[in-house]
C-alpha cells in the first residue's frame, strides 16, 4: 500500500463534532474502531455510484431548495451539500430545511454533510432568530483566545441546533500588515484573525475547539494560504501566493490540525515556491506531500468551489480526476451541473481497475468514517 492510501485509511484522531441527534462513542480508540466498522458496513451497502457520490458536495438554497434540485441531487447520488446563499430565516426554520435534505439525500443510511460558511462579518450565511451576529474574524482576533473559544462554542451550538453538521471555517490565512486591505480574497473583507501567524494560530485553535465542543465539524481554509495572494481565485485566473513549503505562514494550519479540525480546504491558487506547475487543488506536492505527510493531517481534504474562475478553464471531468489523483477527498462545486459530469468521469476511471480505483475506495471510506464520527451513519 502506498503512503497516500495509508494516510487516507486513518481518520483524524481528536475531538470532532457530532450532530445533536446522535451520540458519539466515548474515547479516541473506541471512536476510531467504531467509525471504521460503521464506514465499512455503509460502504458495502452502497452501489458504486452511491460511493462516488460521497466524494462530492453541491450548492443548494439555504431557505427553499426546489424539489427539482433535490431530486436531481438524489438521482445523481450527490452525498453532501452546502447551504450556499445568505439566509435570515433563523435556527428553527433552517433545521426544517436541513431535516428535509437529510431525508431526501440519505443513501444506504448515510446522511449528507450539510455545510455552510459561517465565518463572521460579510461571510455569515445563516442569520435570523437564534443565530448570533458574528463579528469579522479580524475583530474576533482581538479577543483573548479563551473568550473567543467560549463564543465559538455558542456559535457551534447554534449551527448544531439548525442541523448544520459542517462549518467551512475558520480561515487560517495570515494577511500581513500594512496594506492588508489590498489582499483581495481575505484582507479586503477582514476574514483574517490577525496579521502574524502566531496571532492567527492561537485564535484559529480557539475557534476549532469551541465550535467542535458546540457540536459541529469545522474546516481550516485555504491551505496552504491566501494571505499574500495576487488576486481572488473566485474571479481571477493564475492567482499566486508566495507561501513556501516550510514557511511560518503554515503555523495556523498546523495548530488548527492539532486542535482537532477534521476538514482542511485546499486553495485553488498556485504556489510558485512549492509547485509552480499546478494549482494547489491539483498538486500532489501540496495535498499529499505537505498536508498529509508534512503536517500529518489524516482527515478530509475538501476543495474550494470548482466554480471558481481559477479552475474553470479545466474541463469538469478532467478536473475531478486530477483532483482526486493529487490527494483530494471531497470536491465542492457550488454550480451543480458540472458535478454530474465529474461523478461520471470518476466512476468510469475507477472502473478501470487502475490505482485510481484504490484511491477512490480509500477516499470514500475516509468520508464515511468522518460521517460515522459525526453521527451521520446508521
Amino acid at each position: 500500500m502506498n503512503r497516500r492510501l495509508a494516510c487516507l485509511l486513518v481518520l483524524v484522531a481528536g475531538v470532532v463534532g457530532a450532530a445533536p441527534a446522535a451520540a458519539r462513542p466515548s474515547g479516541p480508540a473506541k471512536v476510531r474502531t467504531t467509525s471504521t466498522a460503521e464506514a465499512r458496513a455503509s460502504y458495502a451497502a452502497m452501489t458504486p455510484a452511491e460511493r462516488v457520490g460521497q466524494l462530492f458536495m453541491a450548492g443548494i438554497s439555504s431557505t427553499n431548495p426546489s424539489p427539482a434540485t433535490v431530486a436531481a441531487l438524489r438521482i445523481h447520488h450527490v452525498g453532501n451539500v452546502i447551504l450556499d446563499n445568505n439566509s435570515a430565516i433563523g435556527v428553527a426554520a433552517t433545521a426544517v430545511v436541513a431535516t428535509g435534505l437529510d431525508s431526501a439525500l440519505t443513501q444506504a443510511g448515510a446522511k449528507p454533510f450539510l455545510a455552510t460558511d459561517q465565518e463572521g462579518g460579510e461571510v455569515q450565511r445563516l442569520t435570523g432568530p437564534g443565530f448570533s451576529t458574528l463579528p469579522t474574524a479580524l475583530r474576533q482576533g482581538r479577543l483573548a483566545p479563551s473568550s473567543l473559544r467560549e463564543r465559538a462554542t455558542t456559535w457551534g451550538r447554534q449551527l448544531a441546533a439548525a442541523r448544520v453538521t459542517l462549518n467551512l471555517a475558520p480561515v487560517a490565512d495570515t494577511v500581513p500588515s500594512p496594506h492588508a486591505d489590498a489582499n483581495q480574497p481575505i484582507g479586503r473583507y477582514d476574514r483574517e484573525y490577525g496579521h502574524t501567524p502566531s496571532v492567527v494560530a492561537s485564535h484559529v485553535a480557539a475557534v476549532v475547539r469551541g465550535e467542535v465542543a458546540g457540536g459541529v465539524d469545522v474546516t481550516l481554509k485555504h491551505f496552504p494560504g491566501l494571505g499574500r495572494a495576487t488576486g481572488n481565485t473566485d474571479v481571477t485566473r493564475h492567482v499566486t501566493d508566495p507561501t513556501s513549503r516550510h514557511g511560518s505562514y503554515l503555523a495556523p494550519f498546523r495548530t488548527g490540525i492539532a486542535a482537532g479540525a477534521p476538514f482542511v480546504m485546499v486553495s485553488s491558487a498556485t504556489y510558485p515556491n512549492i509547485d509552480a506547475a499546478h494549482p494547489a487543488c491539483f498538486s500532489r506536492t501540496v495535498m499529499t506531500g505537505m498536508l498529509r505527510h508534512g503536517l500529518g493531517f489524516t482527515g478530509v481534504v475538501i476543495s474550494d468551489s470548482f466554480h471558481a474562475k481559477a479552475v474553470r478553464s479545466v474541463a469538469p471531468a478532467k478536473a475531478a480526476v486530477r483532483y482526486f489523483t493529487a490527494g483530494g477527498t471531497v470536491l465542492l462545486d457550488t454550480d451543480r451541473p458540472p458535478i454530474y459530469a465529474m461523478e461520471k468521469a470518476v466512476l468510469a476511471e475507477a472502473k478501470t481497475g487502475s490505482p485510481f480505483a484504490a484511491t477512490i475506495k480509500a477516499d470514500v471510506l475516509l468520508v464515511l468514517r468522518a460521517k460515522a464520527v459525526a453521527g451521520l451513519l446508521p
